[in-house]
């Protein structure tokens, strides 16, 4: 039999499921609602019921929102505890856990030309890269580094959506109270409030109207480009970080959405970093068009050694 990954992407609501064959032949995909199951092993159980069973199975990742520590992960919207070595007793294989920006992080690797979008700075080179930033704007922020060590891509989670944000000098000041983290402006909620704030009203937009809106909509204009400032400010500090010099690349609903929307401010500020801005001004920054990122990040991510 020829020996498979079992890969999983456990989101909010939905835990997807696959078998990865020589590395990055994606099969019988399946997705479940969380909300089902009392834990995700019996997610995991359903899954294997229905593909014919875990023989073969020769290691297993898996994604989740929150940080990975000693092994295992606590998840918010569904009440489960994924424990490595639960699923390595089930499973009969070694399993690693990962950040859910970190598989996308591992996903970045397997992007050819057409799976990007450049949106400013020079064209990246990922067959000559050493070092990547990668961050996810959707309901949430998150980031994550990949670094080539010994010809072996390592990736380093982050909580950066939990930083404290600096807005612009020239935002106005009652915001900064209410946006005192850097989730708090980057995410879907985030650029709604921003839109509330900016405009003294709640219109009752989503994240996906207000950027629509921006190319008439002088209100929703002006906060895409606060979104673009404070994006790229952050970026720029991330890049700064961990050294990325090789590329950002930006995932998430609300990074295809609106990243593009005004590149040029976001750029400005991702480059004003006093005397490091030159230096940003050679690091591209790119969206990912490719679909499912993480899951092609699980497929490829190097299992960990305990």
């Amino acid at each position: 039999m020829t020996p498979w990954r079992l890969i999983a992407d456990v989101g909010g609501t939905n835990v997807r499921f696959a078998r990865v064959f020589d590395g990055l032949v994606v099969a019988e995909r399946r997705a479940y609602q969380g909300a089902r199951f009392e834990s995700f092993i019996h997610a995991m159980r359903a899954y294997a019921a229905e593909t014919g069973g875990l023989a073969g199975c020769a290691s297993v990742a898996i994604g989740a929102a929150g940080p990975v520590a000693a092994g295992e992960i606590h998840l918010t919207n569904i009440a489960w505890t994924i424990r490595e070595a639960e699923v390595e007793a089930e499973a009969g294989a070694p399993c690693t856990l990962l950040n859910d920006v970190e598989a996308a992080a591992y996903g970045a690797l397997t992007l050819t030309e057409p799976d990007y979008a450049l949106l400013s700075g020079p064209a990246p080179d990922l067959s000559r890269a050493m070092r990547l930033l990668i961050a996810n704007i959707g309901t949430g922020f998150g980031a994550a580094a990949l670094f080539k060590v010994a010809n072996v891509w390592v990736s380093c989670p982050s909580e950066a959506g939990h930083m404290s944000l600096r807005l612009p000098d020239d935002a106005p000041a009652g915001l900064r109270s209410a946006f005192p983290s850097v989730e708090h402006a980057l995410s879907g909620r985030g650029l709604v409030d921003l839109h509330a704030a900016l405009s003294g009203r709640d219109d009752g937009l989503s994240a996906r109207d207000i950027c629509a809106n921006a190319a008439y909509d002088p209100a929703a204009a002006a906060t895409i480009r606060l979104f673009a400032e404070i994006t790229g400010s952050v970026l720029g500090d991330l890049t700064l970080a961990y050294t990325a010099w090789d590329g950002v690349f930006l995932v998430g609903s609300v990074a295809k959405g609106c990243a593009a929307t005004d590149p040029r401010a976001m750029r400005a500020a991702f480059e004003n970093k006093g005397p490091m801005s030159d230096r940003l001004k050679a690091v591209p920054v790119a969206l990912m068009l490719k679909e499912d990122p993480a899951f092609f990040g699980l497929a490829i991510a190097p299992m960990r050694t305990r």
